[in-house]
């Protein structure tokens, strides 16, 4: 699966109560991916998507994450905007703010801190419609 199909099937999985953009600004870089919104709250996620883990549990794992990115992500949550990236592996995701620790994810970590698809699709839900 690629990032594209991945933010697909979270879109899919969502209710229909919350609104979808999947943000295209070739303008303005370090945008996230896309806005939700719903009548309890809104936020922004940038998408991270890699087809599998590394083998061992203390190989890195390289999201690319620019520092355009970052720093987009990091300003708007230090202004009070709810801002998250989604680093998605198969069947988990790790639902983070820790945007400058996105690229220093080893195997081992990711695993510690990572959820099902279904309790992240849970958790935005719960972040636009609670």
């Amino acid at each position: 699966m690629q990032e594209s199909n991945f933010i697909k099937k979270v879109h899919s999985n969502l209710p229909a109560n919350i609104y979808k953009w999947k943000i295209n600004d070739p303008y303005h870089g370090g945008v996230p991916d896309c806005f939700y919104s719903g009548y309890s709250g809104l936020c922004f996620v940038e998408y991270k998507y890699k087809r599998e883990l590394p083998k061992k549990p203390t190989t890195k794992i390289n999201f690319n994450l620019s520092k355009q990115q970052e720093l987009w992500l990091t300003d708007r949550r230090n202004e009070g905007v709810p801002c998250y990236a989604a680093l998605g592996v198969g069947n988990l995701v790790v639902f983070t703010q820790e945007f400058d620790q996105i690229n220093n994810y080893t195997k081992q970590k990711f695993e510690e801190e990572a959820i099902t698809f279904e309790e992240f699709i849970g958790k935005l839900r719960d972040l636009c419609v609670k």
